[in-house]
């Protein structure tokens, strides 16, 4: 990417860094002695900001009244001190570490934003900042402003609202603390890695606990084994507290953040599954054509309030915009045929006339707009175990939200019938195009209603059961000339999702569990996302996923380290398919398997994140014609999936740390039709970092990513008539500079 156009963002990033380090000395030196304890959600929390540690006992999500431990049901929690110590800066690369995830590309990847696939089921309308649902579609880049990512595995509507076929993931952002702190991050490495990032934070008044923070990013590189793909983005994110440490605590957030990136689509191959012979570096789209920019705004303020010991009340509100436009070429072929004979002149030496026409899209594009307004309140009535008697933990409450997108679409002329080197393509257009823009083709919008309640009941300090559900009214609204052809527009569905659970605990530390949990999706439920509904569909009845879970969880080393281990079954009992010309309810897919993980420390200089998935999907039923798809693994769901991560300090300012990430093959593409491509490989990438801790306040961190520089594909799309793949990032090598005071 350009130096031009990062300098104005690190001078900013600069200037406020400055501005944070240059606090008077006083404030840096006010008392910091443990606050009064105090509750944000359901974070227990005295008066810092997240301890660094990889084990955190508590999730972000209010409906989660009790600590991991003691939740019957697999929660991976990747926190702020794992994501530096791994220089996973992007969302993309913080999923990485999630065994059971993988992403796509497409019509729900480059295209529109983030395409999540968990456990075997997409999640890309899966995802919630703070709790509150965050259905945009958009391109969640960077991790800048965030305290941790927690994943929730398993079908859960009751927690996540309509969708969570899956689970769903929340994002916990960063918030004012009563402390005074400030941290800068200046980071470079090769193919023009550039990054900076600072964080601080102000105790202003500690006796009436206010506080302000400020978290800023600047970020630009070229991507590792991609000619031409760079990321460039900006973003700043204020928070500003009242009441920190008292009875009511009022917390305003802004965060704002725009990129500027090139699309990226991958390389074609052959649907016949042979190896490329060709570059996996190149660029296949048109760098003077294809774009990403995106603009990002967030405000959130929140409200909790301690009524008493045992009663809390949390509220909010939520305002949040993305305006996106994106311009994006595929390296598609328009043949099968065009493609091979490209690939048999580079196999004969002729890689001058490996010549294919390309398909579309070319220079095909979307302008739009999402926007989303929402409210919740909710209740927590907690009531402790009295000795050898009964507690209670209840969480009740109530949200409310619009969400809306409107599109516009881009059309680039010129472009067809054009032939491409596969070999060696250029970057740039050479010839005559014009572009035209159509008005008004997506303007839906999605009214939530929703109430729910938890309850967990504990009959001592050994048995715990809990049972919460979610009524939710889910109204779309589809408009503009997309669907102009729809008699019916409106569509309305009265979702009722729960969950129960049953937790025994044979010692303090150690729990063994079962639970069930339903999700419930509406057919609608990506109008305000990609926009795209299946109209044939749309006034279909919800699709349904079962979840059974079973398993045990122990925290070792005086609970430093904890240890878990589930097994569970996924079904959806009612996946629409064709039968005899009908559309029917009567499609069944089943992912069932097995996840164990150890998270935190070993001992006091030993810390460790580790987790494997297996997996075992199934289609069970399905269309006419679509017969030989049954017993076929589900599209995006390796049987194998592991990640390991371990830091060590030595005691001399040395701390060391390595690990890998293991993803085994799996089907990008579920067909009746044989075919090889189909198939994704499996692949390990090795990862490494040092940390020389210079004094208290100045450290050096070398991070490594994908050592040996496994050429492997990350995101694949099949079609019964074609394959294209993105490759993954190359050996990434960064340096940080980290200043604390």
């Amino acid at each position: 990417m350009s130096s031009t156009r990062l300098a104005p963002q690190l001078l900013a990033l600069g200037c406020v860094g400055a501005a944070a380090f240059g606090m008077p000395a006083a404030a840096l030196a006010q008392d910091t002695a443990p606050q009064p304890e105090r509750r944000l959600g359901t974070i227990t929390v005295t008066g810092t900001v997240i301890e660094d540690s990889y084990r955190p006992d508590t999730v972000a999500n209010p409906l989660v009244t009790q600590p991991l431990r003691d939740t019957p049901r697999t929660v991976t929690v990747l926190d702020k001190s794992f994501l530096d110590d791994t220089q996973a800066v992007s969302f993309s690369d913080a999923l990485r570490n999630v065994p059971g995830i993988t992403l796509g590309v497409g019509e729900g990847g480059a295209g529109s934003g983030d395409f999540i696939n968990l456990r075997g089921f997409d999640a890309s309308n899966d995802i919630a900042i703070d709790g509150f649902a965050d259905r945009l579609q958009y391109s969640r880049s960077d991790v800048f402003n965030l305290e941790q990512i927690e994943v929730y595995k398993g079908a859960n509507t009751a927690l996540s609202g309509a969708g969570g076929a899956a689970g769903f993931i929340n994002l916990v952002t960063k918030r004012a603390a009563a402390e005074t702190f400030a941290n800068a991050d200046l980071s470079v490495g090769n193919r023009g890695w550039r990054r900076a990032t600072a964080d601080a934070n102000v105790l202003l008044d500690e006796a009436r606990g206010i506080a302000a923070r400020i978290n800023l990013m600047a970020h630009d590189q070229d991507v590792a084994g991609r000619d031409h793909v760079g990321r460039s983005r900006f973003g700043i994110a204020p928070s500003l507290a009242f009441g920190i440490g008292q009875d009511t605590t009022l917390t305003a957030s802004l965060q704002y953040q725009e990129d500027d990136n090139l699309i990226d689509y991958g390389v074609p191959l052959l649907a016949s599954g042979a190896a490329a012979n060709f570059p996996l570096s190149n660029y296949y789209g048109w760098r003077n054509i294809d774009r990403e920019e995106q603009q990002l705004l967030i405000a959130t303020v929140t409200l909790d309030h301690r009524i008493s010991d045992v009663v809390s009340l949390n509220a909010g509100l939520r305002w949040g915009e993305v305006q996106r436009e994106a311009v994006w070429s595929t390296p598609r072929p328009a043949s099968q045929a065009s493609l091979q004979a490209a690939v048999d002149a580079i196999a004969a030496g002729n890689t001058a006339g490996a010549l294919y026409t390309i398909g579309g899209p070319q220079g095909f594009g979307r302008i739009s707009r999402n926007e989303v307004a929402a409210a919740r309140a909710g209740v927590v009535i907690d009531h402790p175990v009295r000795e050898g008697g009964i507690g209670n933990s209840l969480a009740i409450g109530a949200e409310i939200s619009r969400e809306s997108l409107t599109r516009d679409t881009i059309t680039t002329t010129g472009l067809a019938g054009t032939q491409r080197n596969l070999f060696a393509p250029e970057p740039d257009f050479a010839g005559p195009f014009t572009q035209s823009r159509t008005y008004g083709l997506f303007d839906n919008t999605a009214d939530r209603l929703a109430v729910y309640a938890f309850d967990t009941l504990k009959i001592g300090e050994a048995l715990q059961f809990s049972l919460g559900g979610r009524f939710e009214r889910f109204d779309v609204t589809l408009g503009g000339t997309n669907y102009a052809m729809l008699t019916t527009r409106d569509f309305r569905e009265d979702l009722f999702s729960w969950q129960a659970g049953a937790v025994y605990k044979p010692a303090e530390n150690a729990s063994l569990y079962v639970s069930y949990s339903d999700a419930r999706q509406p057919q609608t439920l990506g109008a305000t996302g990609t926009g795209t509904v299946t109209t044939a569909n749309a006034a279909l009845p919800a699709l349904k996923n079962e979840n059974y879970e079973i398993g045990g969880k122990i925290d070792l080393f005086g609970d430093r380290l904890a240890l878990a281990a589930a097994l569970f079954r996924n079904s959806r009992v009612n996946q629409p398919i064709t039968i005899d010309g009908d559309i029917v309810l009567a499609g069944r897919q089943r992912v069932q398997g097995a996840e164990v993980s150890a998270t935190g420390n070993i001992t006091d200089a030993w810390q460790v994140f580790a987790a494997y998935t297996y997996l075992d999907s199934e289609i069970q039923r399905a269309a006419t014609g679509a017969e030989l798809t049954v017993g076929e693994e589900l599209a995006g769901a390796p049987r194998h999936s592991a990640t390991l991560w371990s830091t060590y300090d030595t005691g001399i300012g040395l701390r060391v740390g390595g690990g890998f990430n293991y993803v085994g093959e799996f089907n990008t593409r579920n067909s009746s039709v044989a075919n090889a491509a189909w198939q994704g490989g499996d692949y390990w990438l090795f990862n490494a970092m040092a940390e020389y801790r210079f004094t208290d306040n100045l450290a050096l961190q070398i991070n490594a990513n994908n050592l040996a520089n496994e050429r492997y594909f990350e995101r694949i799309r099949a079609t019964d008539g074609y394959v294209i793949a993105v490759p993954g990032e190359g050996r990434t090598v960064m340096g940080t500079l980290r200043v604390s005071f």
